[in-house]
């Protein structure tokens, strides 16, 4: 059997020695495919049997970010495989280091991506909460937001 952590289907495609690497970034690649193409089913039946509009049921499937577990899970794999069909190209016909080569490619700007996409400060939209129960200044500025306005809270936060 080939299956590993590289490859967890364990298919190996072709009949060289790479066919197994090969396998690894065509099946991976398809497992991600079908995470983030399932999201977008479940959310378009949602639209059409439930009446949910579009932006409601992406938020419910929370598509695309679901196919991120799948995604870190299968990347590590996927990047060691596609290295190893672009770094050694004499084990196996040229039009594998070429896929070998795309696969790697695609393996490194798949973070940059995120980072473009999500990560970016003009991008995230995450606050920080302090937890009165452990900061001191948190629970004084607690006390501030219940007993001022808004403005007076965001004038302690940012300093």
């Amino acid at each position: 059997s080939g299956a590993s952590a590289v490859n967890p289907i364990g298919i190996g495609i072709g009949d060289h020695a790479q066919k197994y690497f090969l396998g690894a970034v065509v099946f991976n690649l398809g497992i991600v495919v079908v995470f983030f193409a399932l999201n977008y089913v479940i959310a378009w039946a949602q639209v059409a049997w439930l009446s949910v509009p579009w932006e409601t049921a992406i938020f419910y499937v929370r598509a695309p970010g679901l196919v991120y577990i799948p995604m870190v899970w299968l990347l590590t794999g996927t990047s060691i495989a596609a290295s190893n069909l672009a770094f050694f190209p004499s084990r196996a016909p040229a039009w594998v280091a070429i896929i070998g080569v795309l696969a790697l490619a695609l393996c490194v700007s798949l973070p940059v991506a995120m980072w473009f996409l999500l990560l970016r400060k003009s991008k995230f939209q995450a606050t920080t909460v302090l937890d009165p129960k452990i900061n001191w200044d948190a629970a004084a500025m607690v006390k501030a937001y219940n007993s001022d306005s808004d403005a007076a809270l965001l004038a302690d936060i940012a300093m």
